[in-house]
């Protein structure tokens, strides 16, 4: 049945969110209405969207917690929730450890990040002395 749902997604930052979803080959707009498949809205901070198309993807903010949550209708979206969760969570922890890096003046070569044969990223990073 169609409809929004929450789903959980270890996300907390929109801008490590964006970046994440350029690498997927999606695109974004802020401050969007989402439509479901029964004309159902939800105001989105952040939507997102695929080939132009505003896609009934997005994190909506909970008035009672004041929480980001993720809220889909996975029945109009052309990839799994699975999928899409699990790829942008490990994106949003990859900039996130890049932010922690820079921070720290560690150097990380773009070449220097690499995906393993169980889908994990490594990233290597040096600090000189």
């Amino acid at each position: 049945m169609s409809h929004f749902a929450v789903y959980t997604c270890n996300v907390q930052n929109m801008d490590y969110v964006k970046r994440g979803l350029l690498e997927m080959g999606l695109d974004y707009r802020e401050n969007v209405v989402i439509e479901d498949w029964y004309g159902q809205k939800r105001h989105a901070e952040l939507a997102v969207m695929k080939d132009g198309e505003l896609l009934p993807l997005g994190w909506v903010r909970n008035e009672k917690t004041n929480e980001l949550e993720l809220q889909a209708d996975w029945f109009k979206i052309p990839f799994g929730q699975k999928q899409f969760t699990d790829k942008i969570s490990q994106l949003h922890s990859k900039y996130h450890v890049l932010q922690v890096c820079e921070e720290n003046r560690w150097h990380v070569d773009e070449d220097s990040i690499t995906v393993n044969e169980n889908g994990e990223i490594e990233i290597l990073a040096v600090q000189f002395a």
